[in-house]
């Protein structure tokens, strides 16, 4: 069974201070800048100042030398950003220049907290749906979609999709240095949330099989 998700295009990214969303469309924060910010504390801050969510700097550094890690194991370029979002999400699209940009919201950096080997899951998963052509879809609507600053369009990704960017992102992270049970604890808690919490996980749904599966997968690997 076929599953929908929330595919989020940014058609045009500026420049941005530390810790200073986009004047105009979402609001999301460069990993980069924030990592280098010459601060203990983070303040992510609206187009009108108002802090929106406070995070330490460390969390900032930790989380950028994962994504530069898993990076280099994909043999890719790409930007990564921190999005404004209540439920646990992550994304990985294409920007106007055809550049490749992975984001993860408040809430998914609120999950991972400070396993740096959750965080090289989420990373590696979602770079692999770059690497594996996934996402192709985001070419049209960007071609279609000039003027606009973000598109949402909805697609659908298979399970043998989401089969290959686990394993892909798994590999990648244990060629990185990271503990693949990372991603075996990250969908336990995102499997948490929507069977005991209620909450939906955006892109992200997890089930007893794809926890399975991943715990097979990590055994496999560390052979």
């Amino acid at each position: 069974m076929k599953r929908m998700v929330l595919l989020a295009v940014i058609l045009l990214l500026g420049s941005f201070q530390p810790g200073l969303a986009a004047e105009q469309g979402p609001r999301l924060w460069l990993l980069r800048d924030l990592a280098k910010a010459p601060m203990d504390t983070l303040p992510l801050r609206d187009e009108h100042n108002r802090v929106l969510k406070t995070i330490e700097s460390s969390q900032a550094v930790y989380l950028y030398a994962v994504f530069t890690g898993i990076l280099e194991a994909a043999e890719l370029s790409a930007d990564m950003y921190l999005i404004e979002g209540k439920e646990p999400n992550a994304l990985a699209t294409i920007g106007k220049n055809g550049e490749n940009i992975l984001a993860i919201n408040f809430a998914m950096l609120d999950l991972i907290d400070r396993d740096v080997h959750a965080a090289a899951a989420i990373i590696g998963h979602e770079l692999a749906h770059l690497k594996l052509n996934h996402r192709d879809e985001a070419v049209e609507a960007i071609q279609r979609n000039q003027d606009s600053m973000i598109t949402a369009a909805s697609t659908k990704f298979s399970r043998d999709n989401e089969r290959e960017a686990d394993y892909l992102g798994m590999i990648w992270a244990i060629e990185a240095g990271y503990d693949p049970e990372g991603a075996i604890r990250i969908q336990e808690a995102l499997y948490k949330l929507t069977r005991h919490g209620g909450m939906s996980v955006g892109s992200h749904p997890s089930s007893i099989e794809r926890i399975t599966v991943l715990k097979s997968l990590a055994r496999r690997l560390q052979k």
